[in-house]
């Protein structure tokens, strides 16, 4: 066990890393900031629609459980099974399909819009590493995430546009000027790069494992973006 002088001793001799920096896998780094392509955004994707189906599914269970307290089936009845009144008693109890599409394509919209507006990613973003950022690398507004979400729910086959663009842009992307990228720091939408020697490393060994020191600007710069975005490898996922 290191005790707290040994702890301070090693701290003052910078053997120890820098906690105010972020940790990611090694595997990740030279993909940091860079847009994601379109397996990890379609998954993500269809994480998300999944999250939204299944609260589909509860509440028409909760509606239902619900259906049998305010009216519950008459003991006397002799209906039977499949018969009209049997029937007509189900669709009383469950909400029509029409409506429960409409709830499950309202609910999608505000999902998206409030966890793009208060961090840039939803669960699914989570889950693949990846954040909706605008032109500036942050995460968009309100007004914009709410655009967002709309035109994705209204016309998800945009997403297949980032298989044809060499930029990793789906449709909305381009109209609305935001990008998805790989971010797996939660919390922060950036890296600086170059953020220095970790722990168990020496300057020799940074200086030949630098990530992204001779690439390209990154696609949020080409863009007049935020220079603290990292840069690396364009991801052809």
């Amino acid at each position: 066990m290191t005790t707290f002088r040994e702890y301070r001793r090693r701290e003052a001799e910078g053997e120890l890393p820098d906690r105010s920096l972020p940790t990611l896998p090694t595997d990740a780094v030279r993909f940091q900031g860079d847009r994601a392509g379109l397996v990890s955004r379609g998954i993500a994707a269809v994480i998300d629609v999944v999250l939204i189906f299944v609260v589909v599914l509860l509440t028409i269970a909760a509606f239902w459980m619900l259906s049998f307290i305010v009216n519950p089936i008459d003991p006397t009845t002799t209906a039977t099974p499949g018969s009209v009144e049997m029937l007509a008693d189900r669709q009383v109890r469950v909400p029509p399909v029409g409506l429960m599409i409409v709830y499950g394509y309202v609910l999608n919209v505000l999902y998206w819009t409030a966890f793009w507006a208060l961090s840039g990613r939803t669960i699914g973003n989570l889950i693949m590493g990846v954040r909706v950022v605008n032109r500036r690398g942050r995460h968009p507004g309100w007004i914009a995430a709410f655009v967002r979400a709309l035109f994705c729910t209204a016309f998800p086959v945009g997403l297949a546009w980032v298989a044809i663009s060499s930029r990793n842009r789906s449709v909305q992307d381009v109209v609305l000027r935001t990008s998805v990228i790989y971010d797996w720091v939660v919390g922060i939408p950036w890296l600086v790069r170059n953020p220095g020697p970790s722990y168990g490393t020496t300057e020799t060994d940074d200086a030949s494992t630098d990530v992204g020191r001779d690439d390209p600007p990154s696609p949020l710069q080409e863009e007049g973006g935020s220079p603290k975005s990292p840069v690396g490898s364009e991801p052809r996922v």
